[in-house]
């Protein structure tokens, strides 16, 4: 554009300067009358040469305009632009001043359509960014799980992840449902979890389920909390959560956690403003309720390997493993402090003989019962193991050896007493022990567990003998 201006001028310059030369040159030979002709006509040639270059410049130029306008013709049919006339010699500046309006019209249209275009991108990018934000978050989560204690620590992180990708939240709560089909609270942020725990409802007096009409696996805003609690769970409850400050918020998302097809639990995100979440969160919400249940179920995965590498499946006491493990820890600290413990070594009578002929799982049933028992009848500063198939051990700390006697006397004459029914049969369970305590009896750890080992085999070589 700069280039043509300065065309512009050079041509004019040209013009003025052609005609001043003229204007003193030409009355030596001609007369003024002719000489002002000449002029006349000079310029004129000159000025209609520009403007007919500038014209086939700007012709060209607006060429563009007509490819672009055919475009738009092509892909939307239904346009009212008219096709080029070519009879004109500059057609396109006569196709651009004949359409001017429906050309200025369809131009609006494409940049009406480019902005709502734009805002759609805008909104995708801002879901992206949410979500890679939760992505990011749900992953500080999934690190976090092995040093998480229990769920109750996990659910109170997801929350603080959540209400920190959601704009606008300024509260939370996670609920999951319990055996008895009835919603508990398990952690808030913002709320007194332990006067929420007291609280518990019917799945139907839920946002979901009202919102949705049953539908429980999509999220949901509900819009004046206080007014939609009232007209839809009990007196009861209501009151409860009004006593607390539970309903002093205006706007909530509640979204499900869904595991294995089932309904887990549910988490809430409020806010003190109204009409304070959107699409754009519910979206963000779903995601992190899918990434929560994958969470919440390595959680348990992980609880539950944690629980089998220290604990006996069938008896719920420790394992032989995990007990040497901490019976070591005691003896050095015993050793260390010139602390006392016994060891007591146990051993179910007559075990073989019900499993040959009651089968198995009468056999089960009477390990766990002996394990329960025994477990029931001891100090918790006790330990408790299942060492092998029908072998059991426990270490009593600070107890003597007539005190044990007298404590597994009394669990004996439980078992006499309560004999386990087995339907047509009654089975007493018998068990045979040995005692071996420390230091008294010897420093050495392997040593004291042989000593009660012998022991207990002595006591049922008598026991069978009777």
């Amino acid at each position: 554009m700069i280039k043509n201006f300065y065309n512009v001028l050079v041509l004019l310059t040209l013009t003025i300067v052609v005609n001043s030369t003229m204007g003193i040159l030409l009355p030596i030979y001609f007369n003024l009358e002719n000489t002002t002709i000449f002029q006349i006509t000079i310029t004129l040639f000159i000025s209609m040469s520009t403007a007919f270059f500038y014209l086939r410049y700007l012709n060209k130029k607006l060429s563009f305009l007509y490819t672009t306008v055919s475009k738009i013709t092509e892909e939307k049919p239904d346009t009212t632009l008219p096709k080029q006339n070519l009879k004109y010699y500059f057609k396109n500046i006569s196709y651009f001043f004949n359409n001017l309006e429906a050309i200025l019209e369809s131009y609006n249209r494409l940049i009406t359509e480019q902005n709502i275009l734009l805002k759609e991108h805008s909104l995708v990018n801002d879901e992206l960014k949410n979500n890679n934000l939760a992505r990011e978050l749900m992953l500080e989560v999934s690190n976090s799980i092995l040093e998480i204690k229990n769920t109750e620590e996990l659910f109170k992180l997801i929350l603080e992840k959540l209400i920190s990708v959601i704009g606008d939240a300024d509260k939370g709560s996670f609920i999951i449902l319990n055996e008895n089909n009835l919603l508990e609270y398990k952690s808030a942020i913002g709320y007194d979890i332990s006067k929420l725990k007291n609280i518990k409802f019917k799945l139907e007096e839920t946002f979901l389920w009202k919102k949705n009409y049953g539908n429980i696996t999509k999220p949901c805003i509900i819009k004046d909390i206080r007014s939609f609690d009232s007209s839809n769970i009990n007196n009861a409850t209501y009151k409860a959560l009004d006593t607390i400050n539970a309903l002093d918020v205006n706007t909530s998302l509640s979204t499900p956690i869904i595991i294995d097809n089932k309904l887990y639990g549910m988490i809430n995100i409020d806010s003190f403003n109204i009409n304070a979440f959107n699409e754009e969160d519910l979206l963000v919400a779903e995601y992190f309720s899918n990434q929560v249940s994958i969470a919440i179920k390595n959680h348990q995965l992980i609880e539950k390997i944690m629980y089998l590498s220290k604990y006996d499946r069938m008896t719920n006491i420790y394992n032989r493993c995990y007990f040497e493990e901490i019976l070591s820890e005691f003896y050095k600290k015993a050793s260390r402090y010139n602390e006392n413990f016994s060891v007591v070594m146990f051993d179910l009578n007559s075990l073989k003989h019900i499993n040959d002929t009651l089968g198995h799982a009468i056999g089960d049933i009477l390990i766990s019962n002996f394990a329960g028992t025994i477990k029931d009848n001891i100090r918790e500063s006790d330990l408790f193991a299942r060492y092998g198939g029908d072998e059991f051990i426990a270490i009593f700390f600070n107890s003597n050896t007539i005190d044990i006697e007298n404590r597994l006397t009394s669990i004996i004459k439980y078992f006499n007493d309560n004999p386990l029914d087995i339907g047509h049969d009654k089975i007493t369970i018998s068990f045979s022990y040995g005692i071996a305590s420390f230091p008294e009896e010897s420093k050495d750890l392997n040593h004291l567990l042989k000593l009660a080992d012998e022991r207990m085999y002595s006591h049922k070589r008598i026991s069978k003998s009777k």
